[in-house]
């Protein structure tokens, strides 16, 4: 355990605004110079066909624990991240524009292996139904598995693997039809009968399990050999979004045979390739899928590639400097900092302002001192976002609730406290409290985080401790209610019924997906609400009520809104480049998640 003395608070921050103004002259950009989020010199993120239109990721953008953990459990879609791995690293909300024209057309080739740096490993394996997977865990998903639907670029779920989606009236039975002559890795069809068996092991998962029950599913009914439909105890609109993440993996049935630890090594799916090793914490290994059913936009076979390498780097720096020594061809980074560096020295693709995930202090609010609204109230007055943010985080506005702008939900002004240290020192005086602990990872960014946040409080008066365990352990705890505060990445908020199981009161005891086990009945309202309408305006009113909600109680404390780029060598292309039916494109580098279908390296 370590505790920060008033001593060292003063030298770290010292040392921190100097690193901040180092960064500022040698690269670490501002919003001032880089519109915001420091993306200045990088490709903007925008939707793009094929490949062969270009090359293929400039047309593109190319493209969860504490301060930026990996693999924090997903079973909606909104995955959240510790925010220390890389949300430590953060992100601004750059929306960089291209400084130059694209280069002249190039054809995709054939052959060869990307080796893609990953900030974690997923923990529990590669099968989805247990996975405990955040950004890392979905790039790895995305390449062995087609999801079910997708997120599409208009804030509408649109079809992936499933041909089409429909409801009832009332959004109580939803049919599902996969197209014909799909097949899995091991040959075996992906019919309706496949599709039952999908949704009857999610409905066991531990995690998956959680979401699937909030669905009340009463029936899988199986229509004829591509159609199921989903009979629901009652309404569920948001349900095409779930099908996009976790419960939208689709696994053959031979997998889920060998039991969970059997099917955690043996993944089995519809996507692009396969496992051919898995090394945990080393290398994931997969090999060209040669029946792949997807084409690109001018029929040409996909996958391009014949490999690819994963690599789990959680140290933001070892990953940077891998990249950059040629022993990664792409990675995924949420930072705020080298923002300059990566654009200059790499080709960037950043994620856009709009669903950016928010990195938070996530608070316990059911332990105390952070079950009493005015000590929680206290803090933030104690805690300079804005400081924060400068030194960490490239110097973005603070953000004043879990929706970033352009997202529905977005306001300029929550309710959210404003920074008051004396008004803050008084009331942490007055109720008595003299010190709290905050947990992290064993991520040097991410500790860099958590002390210049544990330096703030003690400002106040507050004697901070600050224990660090692995990612897997503080997801953990965080699944179970063992902790107190930690800082988080979470919240894209594409989908207000997907929060529902982050949010909602009735997730909140035992085994745990609110992990801040909120409880609020303005926010239970609203989210219930969510189930029985899919009209915008509503849904963005209702945000906008649960944002008001969290500032109002303030159940955690906002920073910044964090975005992510993918960087990669001038000889990667294609990457987040994926063909869908009818010219619809997907929303790209969502939550940090690329696909890797159609990325292709020049020879």
């Amino acid at each position: 355990m370590r505790r920060v003395t008033k001593l060292a608070r003063w030298r770290w921050l010292a040392v921190a605004c100097a690193m901040a103004l180092l960064a500022s002259a040698c690269g670490g950009g501002n919003d001032d110079d880089d519109g915001g989020g420091g993306g200045g010199g990088g490709v903007a993120a925008e939707a793009t066909a094929a490949p062969s239109t270009s090359s293929g990721d400039d047309d593109a953008p190319a493209p969860s624990g504490d301060s930026g953990s990996d693999d924090q459990p997903s079973t909606d879609g909104d995955d959240g991240g510790q925010d220390g791995g890389d949300g430590s690293e953060g992100s601004s909300d750059p929306q960089p524009a291209a400084t130059e024209a694209p280069p002249a057309e190039l054809e995709p080739q054939y052959g060869g292996t990307l080796v893609v740096g990953l900030e974690a490993e997923t923990t529990n394996g590669l099968n989805p139904v247990n996975a405990q997977a955040a950004t890392s865990g979905h790039i790895l998903f995305r390449a062995l598995y087609d999801t079910l639907t997708l997120e599409g670029d208009d804030g509408q779920i649109v079809p992936n693997l499933l041909e089409s989606f429909s409801s009832n009236d009332d959004f109580s039975e939803w049919t599902l039809t996969l197209p014909p002559g799909i097949a899995f890795h091991d040959g075996t069809p992906a019919d309706s009968a496949a599709l039952k068996r999908h949704f009857e092991e999610n409905a066991k998962g531990t995690l998956t399990g959680i979401a699937i029950g909030d669905w009340d599913l009463q029936e899988i009914q199986i229509v004829d050999d591509l159609t199921v439909k989903l009979v629901l105890g009652g309404p569920f609109a948001p349900l095409p979004y779930f099908l996009s993440s976790h419960l939208g993996y689709f696994g053959a049935p031979a997998m889920h045979d060998m039991g969970a630890e059997g099917a955690a090594r043996n993944p089995i799916g519809t996507g692009p390739f396969m496992l051919e090793e898995w090394i945990p914490n080393e290398i994931t290994r997969m090999v060209r899928n040669p029946n792949y059913w997807r084409t690109d936009s001018q029929g040409r076979s996909l996958p391009y590639l014949d490999a690819l390498e994963f690599r789990p780097i959680p140290d933001t720096d070892g990953r940077f400097a891998a990249l950059r020594s040629g022993d990664l061809d792409a990675t995924s980074v949420n930072t705020g900092i080298r923002v300059d560096e990566y654009n200059e020295q790499f080709k960037t693709f950043w994620q856009d302002e709009k669903y950016n995930e928010t990195t938070y202090l996530l608070l316990n609010n059911s332990r105390p001192p952070f079950d009493n609204v005015e000590f929680r109230r206290a803090l933030a007055q104690c805690t300079d976002v804005q400081t924060f943010n400068t030194v960490r985080w490239d110097g973005q506005a603070p953000a004043t609730g879990p929706f970033s702008p352009g997202t529905p939900g977005y306001l300029e002004d929550a309710g959210f406290p404003a920074y008051d240290p004396d008004a803050g020192s008084a009331a942490i005086a007055r109720l008595g409290i003299t010190s709290v602990e905050l947990g992290t990872t064993n991520d040097p960014a991410n500790l860099l985080n958590t002390e210049l946040i544990a330096a703030l409080w003690g400002d106040c008066g507050l004697d901070v401790s600050i224990t660090q365990v692995d990612q897997a352990e503080l997801i953990t705890n965080a699944v179970f209610g063992l902790f107190t505060a930690f800082l988080w990445r979470q919240h894209e908020s594409y989908s207000l019924g997907a929060e529902r199981v982050w949010w909602h009161s009735k997730f909140s005891s035992g085994v745990a997906l609110n992990f801040g086990r909120i409880n609020n009945p303005a926010i239970d309202a609203a989210l219930d609400e969510v189930l029985t309408t899919n009209d915008p305006e509503r849904l963005r009113e209702l945000a906008e009520s649960i944002n008001r909600a969290f500032g109002e109680q303030v159940h955690y404390l906002w920073t910044y809104h964090s975005n992510w780029l993918a960087a990669t060598h001038d000889h990667v292309h294609g990457v987040d480049n994926l063909t869908l039916s009818d010219g619809q494109e997907h929303e790209k580098l969502f939550s940090g998640r690329f696909f890797l279908t159609e990325a292709w390296i020049e020879q």
